[in-house]
């Protein structure tokens, strides 16, 4: 489909492929089959009627396929050979065509692009009076979308307007302006082709970047983002025409330009966004005072926002940076589907959830208990080696924390946090990473720290440790849950629940948050129950070592000496086929043991050439 008027494929094949009457048919198919099943459904977005959405490529396809009906040829490849002279010199044997005229009627019968416009309609009226034509009305016929297009600076999100000069292209455009070539031709509908715009065309500009950067033929989107020193996920999400694994950098060029910004556009944010209580991090910040915290929102909140009814939930995710799944799940009034509806204004919501603030649903995720604990405390994340067994508490380190800024949180000295901590090195520039959990407390200590999970006595019915989630869960898993799993990309609910050998009305009675389709509440890399105390499911799968109800069921075959209160299990593969000496071998800055120098997000070598 096209923003203008098709003209010749110039290709024979092409157009003999596109122009079968067997496509025609398929298209008139499909029309019937979205009028009857989609009758009802007016619009796809306000302004836009699905029907209408097939209408515009039967429209197309018309104006591709018309042909001079004595001779039978395409009329789009016998107006391309018409001589490249003025329209007062063309042949009025072109002039006054079959082909010519049709043309020109189909392009103002057409309601579904804007190419119809002052110059094609003076065309129109010379040729309907040097060839002694009757036309009745040359306006332009109605589009058949009701969609305003943005003309002011009102509607321009960066407020700046810019008004094209003779011999403007979106590149020059963007290198002048310092703007994304893509994202300009994206919000701007009277942008037909970005090599050639009309002058005097009011545009909205984007908003600015610091820097923007010209895309050469041999370029790859690693290159660019190690020359301008952001990851090659920035470059992805600075500018929204790449896909996700950038496969199309060159692909775009012709269509949308070749500049690309590489740092932010609008800049990098600093302040705070409006009606956001302040973050401080790791630390809980009480509700806004005299704003209602909405029903079921958590209090284990390090800031806050009290609704206005000024944002979407888009809006509120993008201006305080967190997901929207993880904004409902935090506040769970809001459906993800209905987010903007539910939100209720005057209410506050939790837009920045603290670490374990949902593990399991015999946690209390309201409020931070007194460590007085004296029993070993169970790692919230994964842990290196070495940690205390009496250790009480831990802490999941953060990005921008330190050894010396994790040891003042939490009233210990450095020295402390490395006995705890011994994969530590002693200037803490390895072995330190973030989303790991380090030890902040050892029974005995004096130290006050925080402990991560606060769990509530189980009651009779269920067994005698609590079993403490791997990841993160969402409500209403029962108390005496003794088995979860950690979903991965590409399971659904009747794989998990085949898995461990339970049926899909026990996965969903164990997980009611989950829809009874699954098509939402069912995420990656978020733990569900498998198993409870007092049924054969799950923990009944056999396993080399016996395994007490009260850990988390392995998901394969395990060695001996793994704890019993093991509560995360990684499947380990051979993934590439290499051995161990080989993967040291091409990188050499980790470690024998893999201890220090193996981090997440870091790429390895795993061939040769």
């Amino acid at each position: 489909m096209t923003d203008g008027y098709v003209s010749s494929f110039d290709n024979s094949t092409l157009t003999t492929l596109v122009c079968d009457a067997g496509c025609e048919a398929a298209i008139a198919k499909l029309r019937d089959t979205v009028s009857t099943n989609c009758g009802e459904i007016t619009e796809l977005v306000p302004g836009l009627p699905i029907i209408g959405l097939v209408d515009l490529l039967w429209s197309n396809w018309n104006q591709s396929c018309f042909a001079d009906p004595n001779t039978g040829e395409n009329c789009n490849d016998v107006i391309d050979a018409f001589p490249d002279v003025d329209m007062s010199k063309l042949p009025k044997s072109d002039l006054c065509s079959y082909c010519n005229v049709k043309k020109l009627a189909l392009m103002q019968a057409d309601a579904y692009t804007d190419a119809y416009d002052d110059n094609w309609q003076s065309t129109y009226k010379y040729v309907a009076q040097t060839c002694n034509i009757s036309v009745s009305n040359f306006d332009s016929t109605p589009s058949a979308f009701n969609v305003t297009v943005p003309s002011s600076t009102s509607d321009c999100v960066s407020g700046t307007i810019y008004t094209t000069k003779k011999g403007d292209t979106c590149d020059s455009i963007a290198l002048a302006q310092s703007v994304s070539a893509a994202t300009m031709f994206y919000i701007n509908r009277n942008i037909l082709n970005c090599s050639s715009i009309w002058p005097e065309t009011n545009l909205c500009l984007p908003q600015k970047c610091d820097s923007v950067y010209v895309v050469q033929p041999e370029d790859t989107c690693i290159d660019i983002a190690v020359g301008a020193g952001i990851r090659t996920q920035n470059l992805i999400d600075y500018n929204s025409q790449l896909t996700w694994n950038c496969s199309n950098l060159h692909a775009t060029n012709p269509y949308w330009g070749t500049t690309l910004c590489v740092s932010a556009p609008g800049g990098t944010y600093t302040g705070h966004a409006p009606n956001t209580s302040t973050s401080t991090g790791s630390e809980i910040v009480n509700p806004p005072a005299g704003a209602k915290v909405a029903p079921g929102t958590t209090t284990d909140c390090g800031a806050w926002y009290i609704n206005d009814a000024g944002l979407t939930c888009t809006q509120i995710c993008l201006m305080n940076q967190i997901a929207i799944n993880l904004f409902t799940e935090a506040n769970p009034s809001l459906n993800k589907t209905t987010c903007d509806k539910d939100l209720v204004q005057g209410n506050s919501y939790c837009v920045n959830p603290l670490d374990g603030w949902n593990w399991g649903s015999g946690a209390n995720s309201t409020t931070i208990p007194t460590p007085t604990i004296s029993a070993p405390s169970t790692p919230p994340a994964p842990t290196q080696t070495g940690i205390p067994a009496n250790c009480n508490a831990f802490y999941i380190a953060k990005a921008g924390d330190d050894c010396g800024t994790v040891a003042a949180k939490f009233g210990i000295t450095k020295g402390q946090f490395h006995e705890w901590n011994p994969a530590i090195s002693s200037d803490c520039s390895s072995g330190f990473w973030a989303k790991e959990a380090y030890c902040v407390g050892v029974s005995g200590t004096s130290s006050t720290p925080i402990t991560s999970i606060s769990a509530s006595t189980p009651t009779s019915t269920s067994p005698s440790t609590l079993v403490v989630p791997p990841a993160p869960t969402q409500s209403g898993i029962p108390a005496n849950c003794d088995a979860y799993y950690v979903a991965q990309a590409g399971d659904d609910c009747d794989t998990v629940a085949s898995k461990f050998q339970i049926t899909k009305a026990q996965f969903h009675e164990w997980n009611p948050a989950i829809s009874s389709d699954c098509s939402s509440g069912f995420w990656a890399e978020e733990a569900y129950c498998v198993g409870v105390f007092g049924t054969s499911s799950a923990t009944s799968l056999p396993t080399p070592n016996p395994v007490s109800t009260g850990s988390v069921v392995p998901p394969a075959p395990t060695q001996s000496g793994i704890p019993e209160n093991c509560s995360k299990y990684y499947i380990a593969q051979d993934k590439f086929g290499i051995t161990n000496d080989q993967f040291h071998l091409w990188n050499p800055a980790v470690s024998v043991d893999c201890v220090s120098g193996f981090m997440a997000d870091e790429a390895y070598c795993i061939a040769l050439s």
